[in-house]
């Protein structure tokens, strides 16, 4: 009995000396990624959806707003005023990968591929698929740029 305890001893303490010890959730570039994503408000500019002609949003479309704790809201907006068009639809969303270059959004049901990410502009591909794990799924290329405050 006491050659068991030994041996569970020695096999908890291997593995316990294994373990990292925590640097934090986010790395540099996570922290950044975030930063851009949620330090704006995002009004869509361009939607090309496969097999269609591309839109242009000019006077009004739809504005998405990320917050760093992993909620969010998109409403139709006029670009003049800021006028709203119906209520904001609420949403969470998340990260699916780890560099960060693929988002979920649960209440469209959608995966963003990030392409393009700055300051002033943001680029995705969106599809009800991961683009990443099933890149044959129907895409469509969405173009956002700042709203400036």
């Amino acid at each position: 009995m006491k050659q068991i305890q030994f041996y569970i001893t020695i096999l908890a303490c291997g593995l316990l000396a294994s373990c990292e010890e925590r640097t934090g959730y986010y790395d540099a570039d996570q922290k950044g990624v975030i930063s851009l994503l949620t330090d704006v408000e995002w009004k869509q500019t361009y939607e090309h959806k496969s097999d269609f002609e591309p839109t242009e949003y000019k006077e009004e479309g739809w504005a998405y707003k990320f917050n760093a704790n992993g909620t969010g809201s998109y409403k139709w907006m006029s670009w003049s005023d800021r006028t709203i068009n119906g209520d904001p639809i609420y949403f969470r969303w998340t990260f699916t990968t780890d560099n960060f270059t693929v988002i979920y959004i649960d209440k469209s049901a959608q995966f963003w591929l990030i392409d393009r990410l700055t300051p002033s502009e943001l680029t995705v591909t969106s599809a009800f698929q991961d683009p990443v794990i099933y890149p044959n799924t129907d895409k469509t290329i969405c173009k956002f740029e700042a709203i400036n405050k």
